[in-house]
């Protein structure tokens, strides 16, 4: 790194072997949570919390081979959820008293989450579940996660980073 200034100074906060973990114990958190249940939907908001629904049902998969886990997609504008569509891969009124969890990779203000619920809200779900990899504590908006990886207290000007290598599939967390 040649610049050390604090703005492109990059901490590792999760390397891929403790992301995989964390990823387990949220796995078997929705599980215990839901131990009832025959069936999951694992909504991910394109693209990192959708990589991260799908590495959840395999976890899933083998921790309950019995319970039926459907990963299915949350399509938005992060930056303009109001003005741009919001849409899923399947009709969320499949999911009206269903479980769903919504899955995303980082929760700073809320806001990403509060909006990826919007589909759900008109169906009636049973159950409306929030897991992400890493909660801010900077929350605009009264989002609680329900399964959370890691929960870490930044200053408001630092960046959290998922990033998932393209080669390797390996995820890895940065601050900046």
């Amino acid at each position: 790194m040649t610049d050390s200034s604090p703005s492109s100074f990059k901490s590792l906060l999760l390397d891929s072997d403790a992301v995989s973990r964390k990823l387990t114990r949220i796995a078997l958190q929705i599980r215990e949570v839901n131990f009832d249940e025959t069936r999951i939907l694992l909504a991910g908001v394109k693209n990192r919390g959708l990589e991260l629904a799908h590495r959840l049902q395999a976890e899933l998969a083998k921790l309950a081979p019995e319970l039926e886990v459907v990963v299915d997609y949350i399509r938005m504008n992060k930056d303009n959820p109001v003005h741009d569509a919001i849409t899923t891969g399947t009709d969320p009124m499949l999911w009206k008293d269903e479980v769903v969890v919504v899955v995303d990779d980082v929760a700073h203000s809320g806001k990403t989450m509060l909006y990826a619920f919007k589909p759900f809200m008109q169906t009636v779900p049973r159950k409306l579940q929030c897991a992400v990899l890493v909660d801010r504590a900077h929350k605009d908006y009264p989002v609680h996660a329900d399964f959370v990886g890691l929960s870490l207290a930044t200053m408001i000007h630092e960046r959290v980073e998922v990033v998932i290598a393209p080669d390797s599939g390996d995820i890895c967390v940065y601050l900046h």
